[in-house]
């Protein structure tokens, strides 16, 4: 049960007390709901609905009047239901289970929906809201207004009471100096602050913006203004430890601190060293580009309207933890992050371009997952996201050194450069053999990276016989190639037992294979003496040999 704030009874009864529908307009909803509240329509219709105007609090076991009826709704069951409605509708909801002297109440205390985005039901209603005293359909207006509340850029807006006199001069200067390198520019160095500014969108004539503060403002100034702007970083020497062996934090100017903040990491950075024939490889625990990317990423797309929460790095042998406040931007998901592209502070985004702390906006999260597939350490994890953060977990110990080597060796014999995109599903196809779909296997099966094992609908592809040889593990491919083609035979033996094999009848128990293959497969097996054919056209059937 999500853990929250017990009730005492003088809340409680403040709660239900006086003109219960002023109370209930903004933050109240009482149910009896004595024997019977359905999880799938009523209990998602209004957790979804309370959140999408603003959260609040459910009440089972209250009638219209705030009286107490008591509700046996969810006993026992009390524990799982947080759970339950994180799957249904992505929100996390405290469940309280009150004992009030006149029966027991269910308790649910509902968050308000995050900036830009809409709670989903399962329920009757889609997108539930509440109107008075209703619940209803969010109507497209709403929604739409809604919506675009992700479009606005946060960090191009004023920020009230920063003046140029709360500027940090060492973290602007650092900036001309990157500045001028990027666009070549040795003449920007002696720019005024108020001229770089200006010219970088940061200052205009109706003041100074977030961007401007979160980058380059003093810290007392972000203290006082913005105290969420601040990176927090742990050390564990074990990642399950509960206390942190060392601390960090930052609450300065992010271009005064963000190379203190890499040099902290690196600090306890580990070296895997391996040799190849002649030549001693080295990978590091923590790639620079990838953590650089990482925190870059978590400063940029984090949600500044949170202003209780900072960006959290939690660092081990075994991994770097980072999490930043507010859910990935609108239109991106975990499943399409790294095809689809959206800036939730676009204008900071811009400002490391131009500063050449990202080489391109957008590219970021491509160089964090190309540097550790690389690098054989496995593929990031964006799972533990949520609507109220984004959780990265980047593999810091080095899985599989000989794929690394592997893809290297072929593509130098081959003379070819891999895109991202063909890196990774070569990783996928390395975590997860077999796998069916693959988009770029034409080119990968020509350079001989991978090959397709059976020749029909169900054709799976697997790392190539020539990775095995360079691993020493010729045994394992010759597991994957052979098991999918055995284990059909197999199956239609085990079928045969019980049945007759009328050809039909094998079509409807393999549909993902062709008549011509299961014909072959059939062939195959009578050619082994197994079985045999009985019967004369439509009317034959196989069977058994006995």
């Amino acid at each position: 049960m999500k853990k929250t704030k017990e009730t005492t009874l003088a809340e409680f009864n403040e709660w239900t007390k006086g003109d219960k529908k002023v109370k209930e307009g903004y933050a109240l909803e009482f149910k009896e709901a004595r024997n019977n509240f359905n999880i799938d329509k009523d209990l998602t219709d209004y957790c979804a609905g309370i959140s999408n105007t603003g959260g609040g609090k459910l009440l089972l076991g209250v009638d219209d009047t705030g009286k107490v009826v008591g509700s046996t709704v969810f006993s026992g069951r009390e524990n799982k239901l947080p759970h339950i409605l994180l799957q249904k509708i992505g929100l996390n909801v405290g469940v309280e289970e009150f004992e009030h002297p006149d029966g027991r109440v269910l308790i649910f205390h509902i968050p308000s929906r995050p900036r830009g985005q809409v709670i989903m039901s399962s329920g009757k209603y889609k997108y539930p809201i509440r109107v008075g005293e209703s619940l209803v359909e969010m109507d497209t207006m709403t929604l739409k207004g809604i919506l675009n509340e992700a479009e606005a850029d946060f960090s191009s807006l004023i920020a009230k009471d920063f003046l140029l006199a709360d500027i940090d001069d060492a973290a602007i200067e650092n900036f001309k100096v990157r500045w001028g390198q990027k666009a070549k520019r040795e003449d920007y160095r002696s720019y005024q602050h108020e001229k770089i500014l200006r010219s970088n969108g940061l200052l205009s004539d109706k003041g100074l913006n977030y961007a401007c503060l979160i980058l380059f403002g003093k810290k007392e100034k972000l203290d006082e203004l913005m105290p969420g702007s601040e990176i927090i970083y742990e050390w564990r020497e074990d990642s399950k430890k509960t206390d942190y062996d060392y601390r960090a934090s930052w609450r300065e100017p992010f271009f005064k601190v963000h190379n203190a903040v890499w040099d902290t990491i690196n600090a306890r950075n580990i070296r895997f060293s391996f040799q190849e024939r002649l030549f001693q490889r080295e990978i590091f625990a923590f790639n620079e580009k990838a953590i650089r990317e990482a925190v870059l990423n978590a400063v940029t797309h984090r949600d500044y309207a949170i202003s209780n929460r900072s960006v959290f790095i939690k660092a081990s042998p075994q991994g770097f933890f980072i999490e930043s406040p507010g859910g990935l931007p609108y239109g991106i998901t975990v499943e399409n992050i790294l095809r689809e592209t959206s800036w939730r502070n676009r204008l900071i985004a811009e400002t490391f371009e131009k500063s050449g702390l990202v080489e391109r906006s957008g590219q970021g999260m491509d160089d964090i997952f190309q540097s550790t597939i690389k690098e054989g350490k496995g593929l990031p994890d964006l799972s533990g996201s949520d609507n109220f953060s984004v959780r990265l977990r980047i593999p810091a110990q080095v899985k599989d050194k000989n794929f690394v080597l592997f893809i290297e060796k072929i593509a130098n014999e081959k003379q070819v450069k891999l895109s991202f995109d063909e890196i990774l599903e070569l990783e996928k196809i390395r975590e997860g053999q077999p796998v069916k779909h693959v988009e770029h296997k034409n080119r990968l099966l020509e350079i001989g990276l991978i090959e397709r094992v059976g020749r029909t609908i169900g054709a799976k592809y697997i790392l190539s016989h020539k990775y095995y040889a360079h691993i020493g593990k010729v045994g394992l491919h010759t597991r994957f190639t052979g098991i999918e083609r055995d284990k059909i035979k197999e199956l239609i033996i085990k079928h045969l037992g019980k049945n007759k094999g009328f050809l039909r009848d094998l079509k409807q128990a393999f549909p993902e294979l062709k008549p011509m293959d299961i014909s072959n497969l059939l062939q195959e097996l009578k050619r082994e003496g197994k079985i045999r054919s009985n019967g004369w056209a439509r009317a034959s059937y196989w069977e058994l040999n006995k």
